[in-house]
């Protein structure tokens, strides 16, 4: 009789070889000690259904096609689920990671005389600044009224495209240049949440929605009227979310965009107006 089982975690994974007892058994604490939470071992029959092996006083005995399977590790459902809920949060923190990172930004209606250099200590405020570069006609090396920054921190970068700036005397505005819907609108940081029920409360929205990120702002109409609004600071948030259903105090609610209709009548990549400066 072997004196080792081969058993693993999961079908497809390596097995491993764990030590049986003088009496061909096999302790449960043995396989807990390579594979915490265990409760058990099953393995696949000649017929392709599992069968499970009999725990009797902590020990597994020899089933009755002895120990030459793979044997599969057993554990209990709400192990199960708390590993599903894992995998479920670090999928989720994957897509977010990758909206986390810096892009260029551009730099609207600066001025005229604005140099590179201002530019840059401007925009320092906010944190540090990798790139900031002005963009000049080739043949005279006079600006044309618009830039591009880039920042170390991603946190920098929100806190800059979540308000208007003054340079120089004149009101500029930083945008992504290209965004999701390719027709260069800023993306919107709201998002509607319906299915609500009365006993939802704004502060638990607003609880339930800062794991996904800062939330600055929550809307429930009244009277009420089966859905709310929220805002976060960082767009890419909301647009993660839309089309996802959540629970809140036991109730499912349903996440889609709360972005107003585009204005077909808006010109150009940067909207009314284009990305020109102005003097000064």
């Amino acid at each position: 009789m072997s004196t080792y089982v081969q058993v693993c975690e999961d079908e497809n994974e390596e097995p491993m070889e764990l030590p049986l007892e003088v009496d061909g058994g096999l302790l449960l604490s043995t396989v807990v000690g390579q594979f915490p939470g265990a409760s058990g071992v099953k393995y696949r029959s000649s017929s392709s259904a599992f069968r499970g092996v009999r725990l009797l006083d902590g020990v597994l005995h020899l089933p009755e096609d002895g120990w030459n399977n793979v044997f599969i590790c057993v554990f209990p459902k709400e192990n199960k689920r708390k590993s599903d809920d894992v995998l479920e949060s670090l999928s989720k923190t994957k897509r977010m990671e990758k909206y986390h990172k810096c892009s260029d930004l551009i730099v609207l209606g600066l001025p005229w005389k604005t140099t590179e250099q201002q530019l840059r200590e401007y925009f320092e405020s906010f944190g540090e600044v990798l790139m900031a570069q002005v963009k000049k006609d080739v043949k005279t090396g006079q600006s044309k009224g618009f830039g591009f920054i880039r920042f170390g921190r991603y946190e920098s970068q929100l806190r800059v495209l979540a308000q208007r700036h003054n340079i120089d005397g004149r009101t500029c505005d930083v945008k992504i240049p290209n965004s999701k819907d390719g027709s260069g609108q800023p993306l919107s940081s709201k998002i509607f949440v319906g299915r609500c029920t009365e006993n939802i409360t704004a502060d638990d929205m607003r609880t339930f929605f800062s794991q996904f990120g800062e939330v600055t702002d929550v809307f429930i109409p009244k009277p009420f009227r089966a859905f709310g609004f929220v805002t976060f600071l960082d767009p890419n948030v909301a647009q993660v979310l839309c089309g996802e259903d959540h629970i809140i105090k036991g109730t499912s609610i349903h996440i889609s965009s709360a972005a107003p209709k585009q204005d077909s009548r808006m010109g150009g990549p940067f909207g009314r107006g284009g990305g020109g400066g102005g003097g000064g």
